[in-house]
């Protein structure tokens, strides 16, 4: 029993140590947080990704990331009859895992702290929420450091940013 752990935790270092860690990344998006929730229309928002590959082999990659979005166009809101407009801003951190070269599919899990304002009637309240979140993307690096990304992330139980990207691999 010995033997085979040793043998494998061997293997494991070898395989470790021919692994490198690819660098940093920056990324800007824009797209729509669809609210699930009745009453709620779609807001707009914009948004800041800043990654680091701690680990790549082959066409592999596990990241770290940071993102922050802020509403650029505020949702509409109708709640008993009333009009008017809601607004969500968000910081996330996440673990990524990506998957091929030029072409690529990524997943990510981690955390994420939003902040939703939502103003009707003369009313205004505001709550913040620090939950889970997970999302998942398909992008397509054009050159060496150039990409397009086609993202999804739950923010909350209730909204999804679904965005376009930019990318650019350090």
């Amino acid at each position: 029993m010995k033997y085979i752990l040793a043998s494998f935790l061997s293997l494991l270092v070898m395989y470790s140590a021919s692994a490198t860690a690819g660098g940093f990344y920056l990324g800007a998006s824009t797209g729509i947080v669809d609210a699930n929730v009745s009453g709620f229309d779609d807001a707009t928002n914009a948004g800041v990704l800043a990654g680091y590959d701690v680990y790549s082999k082959d066409v592999i990659a596990v990241s770290l990331e940071a993102e922050f979005t802020t509403t650029v166009s505020d949702g509409d809101v109708r709640i008993q009859g009333f009009r008017g407009d809601w607004d969500i801003d968000t910081q996330a951190a996440y673990l990524a895992v990506r998957g091929g070269d030029r072409a690529y599919i990524k997943v990510r899990i981690g955390v994420v702290h939003n902040d939703v304002t939502v103003r009707v009637a003369g009313f205004r309240e505001n709550e913040t929420d620090t939950s889970g979140s997970w999302g998942g993307a398909i992008g397509w690096m054009f050159t060496d450091h150039w990409g397009v990304q086609l993202d999804g992330t739950a923010v909350d139980s209730d909204a999804t940013y679904w965005n376009l990207g930019v990318k650019y691999q350090f």
